[in-house]
């Protein structure tokens, strides 16, 4: 009896075939994206009924809907996931302190050199990133990516001597909250003071490198800025170990 060889070229194109075949038989049910993991949701837990934002029902959301698939219908948001910390929505943050343990109380301190027992960062318990509670301002070239990252870890904010840095604009992007009535586009309970306006992201515009990233907190919008003559907020990110 012949024996098949899958090696063979003809008997690859076969298997190609059939593999083909095989994707395009399965429901698209089944192919549906699943969760990603290390990704927050938007915050955004209500629907748009077509006059106002209201809770996501079938009638204002569903399939057959006006306005369909909204936001508010699916992911974390919409659920009860269980959390490690607190926040609004599918949000689980956790407050650090300036020595690097947890669940720090009473109020977040700002500054540059907190108390060790302070609370002084915020730990996302979904993407696993560390967040400094610095207020900082000033231009991005110099600033933004050099002084404010090296007093940082000269002060071993949070317990980390290295590694602090400015975020991508996705990472930033990621505590933006959309579901957020008044007030800066954010869950102010784990990050105070946080400002109405434009924060830089490490990442320069590729169309024009005279430009980085902005993330505006008083919507959620992000655009680019030309960083030789604009001055916006900072808030330093770290990779959690």
């Amino acid at each position: 009896m012949a024996h098949r060889n899958p090696a063979h070229p003809l008997r690859r194109s076969a298997l190609a075939l059939q593999a083909a075949w095989l994707c395009l038989s399965i429901p698209a049910s089944v192919w549906a994206a699943g969760p990603t993991g290390l990704l927050n949701d938007t915050g955004q837990t209500q629907c748009n009924s077509g006059t106002t934002y209201t809770a996501c029902t079938p009638a204002n959301s569903g399939r057959n809907a006006p306005l369909p698939g909204q936001d508010g219908r699916f992911g974390r948001d919409a659920g009860t996931p269980s959390k490690v910390g607190g926040g609004a929505a599918g949000f689980d943050f956790t407050r650090v302190c300036m020595n690097g343990s947890l669940s720090c109380q009473g109020a977040a301190n700002t500054g540059a050199t907190p108390s060790s027992g302070d609370w002084a960062c915020t730990l996302d318990n979904v993407t696993q990133l560390v967040w400094s509670l610095q207020s900082g301002q000033g231009e991005w070239t110099t600033y933004a990516r050099q002084t404010l990252p090296a007093s940082t870890n000269s002060a071993a904010r949070c317990g980390y001597s290295t590694g602090w840095r400015l975020p991508t604009r996705h990472e930033l992007l990621s505590i933006v909250h959309h579901g957020q009535s008044s007030g800066p586009s954010i869950d102010s309970n784990y990050f105070p003071a946080t400002q109405s306006w434009g924060y830089w992201t490490g990442d320069v515009y590729q169309p024009n490198n005279t430009m980085a990233w902005f993330v505006y907190f008083g919507g959620g919008d992000a655009y680019a800025v030309v960083t030789t003559t604009a001055s916006g907020y900072v808030r330093l990110v770290h990779n959690a170990p």
